[in-house]
């Protein structure tokens, strides 16, 4: 904190939150939001850092090693979240699974990477889905609005 002091006149300090590390994508289809499966996201470092995620240093698990109530639950969150942001495209919810079983949120992603060992796609496949037909499929939303 003192470091941070140093660099300027605010700091923002968060509490660590600790537990299972999981991303929820969803996009609207023919006007119904629809959650991708859940990918749980295992660093071999101590965080999912630049070395992790692009340099292999983290495991990407998909379908999530989860209970079914629970990526029931992180599916409609994501879900609710996509819709109260009033969302369009496609975007990514990411959260952390904390001991007491409550998924707490991290952040939302507006513009989820899109390579082909990106979350979306991963998740897009485990849906049993082509990219190509979910990106028509937002494009079509789109233009219908």
């Amino acid at each position: 904190i003192a470091q941070a002091f140093a660099e300027g006149k605010e700091v923002m300090v968060e509490r660590l939150i600790i537990g299972t590390e999981v991303t929820c994508g969803a996009f609207r289809r023919e006007g119904k939001i629809v959650a991708l499966p859940v990918t749980e996201v295992v660093a071999y470092n101590e965080f999912f850092d630049f070395d992790a995620k692009y340099n292999g240093a983290v495991e990407e698990i998909t379908p999530a090693r989860i209970s079914d109530d629970l990526t029931v639950a992180i599916q409609r969150l994501t879900t609710a979240i996509y819709e109260h942001l009033n969302a369009c495209g496609i975007i990514r919810v990411d959260y952390i699974i904390e001991a007491d079983g409550v998924p707490t949120l991290l952040e939302v992603n507006t513009t989820p990477g899109m390579t082909p060992t990106s979350f979306i796609p991963q998740q897009v496949r485990a849906a049993g889905m082509e990219m190509k037909e979910v990106l028509c499929s937002i494009i079509q939303e789109g233009l219908s609005h």
